[in-house]
């Protein structure tokens, strides 16, 4: 009888988080309806298959790579789906979900998150942040709506930034210790399934370490050189390419991540390197691909009243300034402990 209340107590646990997990995922992909890293999230509003290639990684790729930069010069279809100290699980969680709705020809992974620690119960709180929403999404309770209480999902809030952030603070460069250059094996247990689930999806994975003075070294650089040409992938190291970074101007804060003038180089080599050595479509002509042609003009609206500084400037920006400070201070535990 015993085992039977257990048993009966466990079942209706189980149908309680479930229930609760579908009533508390927002419906939506807008902040103001509780969903993580907004940026990342508006990939699920792009037009379906549309995406050629997805940066995947930590917040070095949204600080790094500017896909309407790269998408101005070449008309090549790109998304930064990076979130600050994105753990490996994240990102190989978030892959599987991006396939559902993208079938994207190339993945770049940046290649900080195979340095970064992670004990038994960090993984144990990815798997449940990510895979148990109810436990994720428990604040949102009082937010609640007649929406959340149904299975459909309205994800049309479109980010014409595409997952790009724009940071324009100058901090010259810091004195930063040098970083182990030793690959950690929960890292590359995760690696293994990222591998075999862009095989399945017949997508190119190559591995990127993009610019970053605090993490970057010559040791990390050789023994991930040496790993991927054994595993046969391609790995491309921004640090050692002839990007011109400045990192006295080109960092916002003391040479762990780039500035905006620090993308623009980064993003105009990408966008070199993406031509001259893979095969993509120039959609700049494409009907299909209108949402990036109206993307691009917006994109340079925000670009121009950032740099000319005009008075319509503040208003807008006093919001963007709270969420880029919330950014910074979730971007300084990115390469921590590493």
């Amino acid at each position: 009888m015993k085992y039977i209340k257990i048993i009966i107590f466990n079942g209706i646990l189980i149908v309680a988080l479930l229930i609760g997990s579908v009533v508390f995922t927002p419906k939506t992909n807008k902040k103001a309806f509780g969903v993580d890293y907004v940026t990342s999230n508006k990939i699920f509003s792009e037009t379906k298959n549309t995406v050629d290639v997805i940066a995947l990684g930590d917040s070095l790729v949204y600080s790094s790579l500017s896909p309407m930069l790269i998408y101005e010069k070449h008309g090549y279809t790109i998304y930064d789906a990076s979130t600050p100290a994105q753990s490996i699980y994240q990102s190989y969680s978030l892959l599987k979900k991006i396939y559902k709705t993208q079938k994207p020809k190339y993945i770049f992974f940046e290649a900080e998150s195979l340095y970064r620690r992670y004990s038994f119960e960090d993984d144990i709180q990815n798997r449940i942040g990510v895979n148990i929403p109810i436990l994720r999404y428990h604040n949102r309770w009082k937010n609640l709506t007649l929406q959340d209480f149904s299975t459909q999902y309205q994800l049309s809030d479109r980010d014409y930034l595409k997952g790009f952030r724009y940071y324009d603070k100058v901090v010259p460069l810091m004195k930063h210790k040098k970083p182990k250059a030793k690959l950690q094996p929960y890292a590359l247990s995760y690696l293994d399934k990222i591998m075999a689930l862009t095989k399945a999806h017949q997508t190119k994975l190559i591995f990127m370490s993009l610019p970053c003075a605090k993490t970057w070294s010559l040791e990390r650089h050789n023994q991930l050189e040496k790993f991927f040409k054994e595993k046969g992938y391609d790995f491309v190291d921004f640090n050692t390419l002839p990007l011109n970074i400045d990192w006295n101007m080109d960092s916002r804060d003391g040479g762990d991540h780039l500035n905006y003038n620090g993308a623009k180089k980064a993003s105009k080599y990408f966008g070199t390197y993406l031509a001259e050595n893979y095969d993509l479509e120039d959609h700049r002509k494409d009907p299909k691909y209108a949402n990036y042609e109206l993307s691009l003009v917006l994109y340079k609206q925000r670009i121009k009243q950032k740099e000319m500084k005009t008075d319509a400037a503040p208003n807008i920006d006093k919001k963007e300034q709270d969420d880029d400070q919330k950014q910074e201070n979730q971007d300084l535990i990115s390469n921590e402990g590493q």
